[in-house]
């Protein structure tokens, strides 16, 4: 049977139009534009839990008053419904952490896939 695994931005209008049928989403809870879609946490696959995420990144050794000036504008514009309301419609979920707090992640997401490309023993041909 043929099967996808995409981000919900790019399949939710294939969902939409009945073209594609969900069974389950990678997120930390179950999404307001597929409530009853349950997550892989919640079906016993939490390892492949790992959400898609955004994020605005600037060049290695940009002044932290520039990392805040930005990260206070993204954090500004998120306070706009309309903007909010159009990111949720694609079924996104907003975090708008700090820049500390999503250098971590970032640095979490690596430790995971590094994992796995070690434990694999996986090697670029």
């Amino acid at each position: 049977m043929p099967i996808i695994f995409d981000n919900i931005p790019s399949a939710l209008p294939f969902i939409q139009q009945k073209r594609l049928i969900p069974i389950v989403v990678a997120a930390s809870q179950r999404l307001a534009v597929l409530p009853d879609v349950p997550t892989f946490k919640e079906v016993g696959l939490e390892p492949v839990n790992r959400m898609a995420y955004y994020g605005i990144l600037g060049p290695k050794g940009l002044p932290k008053e520039v990392v805040d000036k930005v990260s206070a504008g993204v954090k500004k514009s998120l306070e706009d419904p309309a903007i909010r309301k159009r990111i949720e419609d694609t079924g996104s979920l907003i975090i708008a952490n700090t820049p500390e707090q999503f250098a971590a992640q970032i640095k979490a997401e690596y430790e995971v896939y590094k994992k796995v490309v070690d434990t694999a023993k996986l090697k670029l041909e």
